[in-house]
């Protein structure tokens, strides 16, 4: 998209001694951003590392023979004025000897892929997990970026060998197909780190409070994550930091061994002894750690939640008092 504005296109020309020069990096460009689309469908489609390997050798040549063939059209194509910005070019010479061809070359591997890309998203999608949620967006951008491809092949192909008279509006309909797809497309990429780092927010909010007092009182159990963490590992690695505090005051307070108190009371009884020093006689070590099926993670947002019920009710005691 930077590439196609008027300034970087100047540059472009000014860089290559080419009027049109810059038409040619959209290309390679276009060709670049086909192979990462097609990376990321593979891991989806392909049943084995070996056949990802040979998917992605395969996408890999496709998009340098395609990419290398409309460069090379493109180029040794007789040079015309220079315009002012792509959308004109297009209108006057898209349709040219030379530019036609490396239109169309240019377009084929995008289009098939954006086929395959629709296929795919569409079987994945799944409104019950985030990545699912993302393709649901992800997919009709790709449609339509798949009818933008399609349009222009058409277009270029009927307009150069004479069947319809060259026209601006299918280029009007392309570039509004163009922005639509590629903004659609974002947002499905980018759905679902969103929504697990939102996800990922809320869950630290639950027990940020909880953290903050076991690991004052021990702060040993504090690890650093490691660089690069997503912030869904990050929120586990303090999970886990207030289960090693839970479990190490557990065993400074002595608490006895035996069967853990159901688990709609255990909550309240960890946070009243978290909160008063206490111990319920009923309290067992076991009582702390997650019940079955239950992630650390939930488990200790629920503890975090009970935590700050008490504590608000607490602080609310103590004003009536006052």
């Amino acid at each position: 998209m930077t590439v196609n504005l008027p300034l970087f296109e100047s540059l472009l020309r000014g860089a290559l001694g080419h009027s049109n020069g810059a038409g040619a990096v959209k290309m390679v460009l276009f060709s670049g951003i086909c192979f990462g689309a097609a990376i990321l469908v593979t891991d989806l489609m392909a049943p084995s590392d070996r056949r990802r390997a040979q998917l992605i050798r395969l996408h890999a040549l496709l998009s340098m023979v395609t990419a290398g063939g409309s460069v090379a059209f493109f180029l040794t194509a007789p040079e015309v004025p220079e315009q002012r910005d792509g959308y004109t070019f297009d209108d006057l010479y898209a349709h040219t000897p030379g530019y036609a061809e490396a239109g169309i070359t240019a377009m084929l591997y995008p289009f098939l892929l954006c086929i395959v890309v629709t296929i795919v998203t569409a079987g994945h999608a799944d409104t019950r997990t985030a990545t699912g949620r993302g393709l649901m967006v992800l997919c009709p951008g790709v449609f339509m970026l798949t009818a933008y491809a399609g349009m222009r092949i058409t277009y270029v192909l009927a307009a150069s060998t004479g069947a319809i008279d060259p026209t601006p509006r299918v280029f009007d309909i392309t570039q509004v197909l163009a922005l639509v797809g590629v903004l659609m497309v974002t947002i499905g990429v980018l759905w679902p780190t969103m929504a697990l780092w939102t996800a990922a927010r809320r869950a630290l909010r639950d027990f940020f409070e909880l953290h903050e007092v076991l690991t004052t009182r021990w702060p040993g159990v504090v690890r650093p994550s490691w660089k690069g963490s997503s912030a869904t590992d990050r929120v586990a690695d303090r999970a886990t930091e207030v289960m090693d505090a839970l479990s190490i005051a557990a065993q400074a307070a002595g608490l006895p061994h035996g069967a853990p108190i159901p688990e709609d009371e255990a909550p309240v009884a960890i946070v009243e002894w978290i909160l008063t020093g206490f111990a319920r006689e009923e309290l067992p070590q076991e009582a702390l750690g997650a019940p079955e099926g239950v992630s650390d993670v939930e488990w200790v947002r629920t503890l975090g939640v009970a935590f700050n019920t008490a504590r608000q009710e607490k602080l609310v005691a103590a004003d009536g008092d006052d």
